[in-house]
């Protein structure tokens, strides 16, 4: 506690924004009162410097565009500041406080700490481009990288403080430990900076050979490497390995234990899989490690509070069962092969179906109202949960099909039950289709099949006993009682609509008079033989038609014509028609 206040006092003295903040404000992380005893633990993992990477390749660093950078920070913040509802007042600003309970709701509390930090350093940075012609920018500089140091150093301890994953708090101590080397670096203070940024390239140097994305640390580790080198220029006399700080052993010491640890651990752990009654051993290197993210991320995936972030970890889960499922075909040496193929398989296909879970009980939850929907966004509908249920049932029907599932065993029945139960949840959403498009006969007929279909998932459900049928046999108890209710209102609405057809029927009259020839498009109401019309009259009444008499003209084959040869202008012979001819008349 006397540390995190010493800390807490610093970063009101560093920071002039603080600097209206009592002792008497400041609350200590680990519970200075006696009657707290709950110790808070950060349920996320924080890829602190994949994230920053993508950052700033994506928004202008790829063209040292510094300022390009500094205002996307700006703007993300600015979301994410709306998106948790955390504003700092519309006319007077109040500077709020991210507490530590406030990162275990939300992961994005903590991207409000990186991103303040890196808006910081990119103004640091776009500052240095004037600092050697104005002065006046490289104190304003150095103030920027000051805060870029509080901002990462409020990261880091918030991050072990609250017991984050153990790559979350490496990265952190290592973005903590380059910050406050670009600072020194920045003052001229050679030999501090050379204890800074070698503390960070040795934290991500170890990171390289214990973490599978190791090319990312060594890129880092190399960027540091010219200001490390020029750093012990300027010293001419320290090393590398001779320039420790005063926690500089005692940091790599602790480093290395808990990258042991966690590799002990994790090969214990992923070695030997028990499934289904058998057993299998996975040898190879590669296919450990994924095994071990994947279950962190199954792990945290079941505890996300975050939609989004939670569908990202199921597709990183099903990425890890495809990458698993081509090892091990390619793999000659691998022992167990079908079994080891059908065991990831089933966790796929398990996953696969946890994640349309995950976005069905989204849908729902904006249809009952409990999750409001956002402007621009779709709409939800019945027919969503029609469509994800139908692939949950698929997957189902894939799942049985797995050859190494024991039939007489929990799993098997498990997925029977399973299939029951969101059969009777899609029966129920096709009839709320119905009951939404006025098709009440229908909506009350499916209403009835889906009631069948609760007997008899309730009775399967008791048959095993186990936590989670019992919830489900719950669950089906309240959807029973909304079904009651959904079918008295469709039935009221069913007798409604047939009480406004007869009164329309009886207002429509008919003329018995009238032929039917001439009303074929009138409806007639008839109730008895003496309401028969008149088909039509025999025989027909005449009706005038157009006089357009048609003969043939046979009688000109017998007619004579007169000779008239003789009123035939006859052509003169001669000289002059000679003459004629010459001059061409």
């Amino acid at each position: 506690n006397t540390t995190k206040l010493i800390h807490l006092l610093s970063m009101v003295a560093e920071d002039p924004n603080l600097s209206d903040v009592r002792i008497e404000d400041i609350k200590l992380e680990d519970g200075d009162s006696g009657d707290k005893t709950e110790e808070l633990v950060c349920p996320f993992a924080l890829n602190l410097l994949k994230e920053i990477k993508e950052y700033q390749n994506l928004h202008g660093l790829k063209h040292d565009d510094y300022q390009r950078y500094r205002q996307y920070c700006s703007r993300r913040l600015h979301r994410i500041y709306r998106g948790l509802k955390f504003l700092h007042g519309s006319k007077k600003f109040t500077n709020k406080k991210i507490t530590p309970d406030l990162f275990v709701k939300d992961i994005r509390y903590m991207h409000i700490i990186l991103l303040q930090a890196e808006r910081a350093w990119a103004y640091a940075m776009d500052l240095k481009q004037f600092a050697n012609t104005e002065s006046r920018k490289q104190v304003h500089l150095i103030s920027k990288l000051k805060k870029a140091v509080l901002y990462a150093g409020e990261l880091e301890s918030n991050c072990v403080s609250l017991k984050c994953d153990t790559t979350t708090q490496l990265e952190a101590k290592a973005y903590h430990h380059y910050m406050t080397g670009i600072l020194l670096f920045e003052q001229g203070n050679w030999q501090k900076a050379v204890v800074s940024l070698s503390a960070a390239q040795k934290i991500y140097n170890k990171l390289a050979d214990a973490v599978e994305d190791s090319e990312l640390y060594r890129e880092k580790h190399d960027e540091m490497t010219p200001k490390v080198q020029y750093c012990l220029y300027n010293i001419q006399s320290l090393g590398v390995e001779s320039v420790q700080g005063e926690d500089g052993e005692g940091l790599f010491q602790e480093l290395d234990s808990i990258i042991a640890n966690k590799a002990t651990k994790s090969a214990a752990a992923v070695r030997e899989i028990k499934w289904e009654g058998n057993s299998f051993t996975i040898s190879n290197d590669d296919i450990k490690i994924q095994l071990v993210q994947m279950e962190d991320n199954i792990q945290l995936a079941k505890e996300c509070s975050d939609h989004e972030k939670r569908l990202e970890l199921y597709e990183e889960i099903l990425s890890a069962c495809r990458d698993i499922a081509q090892q091990i075909k390619k793999s000659d040496k691998i022992e167990s092969v079908e079994l080891m193929t059908d065991y990831f398989t089933y966790l796929r296909i398990k996953n696969t179906v946890d994640r349309f879970l995950a976005m069905a009980q989204q849908v729902s939850d904006k249809l009952s109202g409990v999750v409001e929907t956002r402007p621009g966004s779709k709409i939800a509908r019945p027919e969503d949960l029609v469509r994800l249920y139908d692939i949950i049932l698929q997957n189902y029907a894939d799942m049985r099909d797995v050859t190494s599932l024991d039939k007489d065993g929990d799993t098997y029945r498990m997925i029977d039950v399973n299939t029951m139960f969101y059969r009777t949840k899609r029966c129920f959403y096709i009839a709320e289709c119905h009951l939404g498009q006025s098709n009440w006969l229908n909506a009350i007929v499916l209403y009835d099949k889906c009631s069948e279909h609760i007997e008899q998932t309730v009775q399967a459900a008791n048959a095993i006993q186990s936590t989670k049928t019992q919830s489900m046999a719950e669950d089906l108890l309240k959807l029973n009682k909304q079904i009651y209710s959904q079918r008295c209102s469709a039935h009221a609405s069913a007798f409604l609509q047939t009480q406004l057809v007869e009164e329309e029927m009886k207002e429509i009259s008919s003329d018995k008079n009238k032929m039917l020839a001439d009303s074929l498009e009138e409806f007639k109401l008839l109730k008895n033989e003496s309401d028969l019309p008149t088909i039509a009259t025999l025989p027909p009444d005449f009706q005038p038609i157009p006089c357009k008499p048609t003969f043939f003209d046979i009688s000109l084959n017998h007619i004579e014509f007169p000779d008239l040869e003789d009123r035939v202008e006859k052509e003169s012979s001669g000289l002059s028609s000679f003459t004629k001819w010459i001059w061409g008349r």
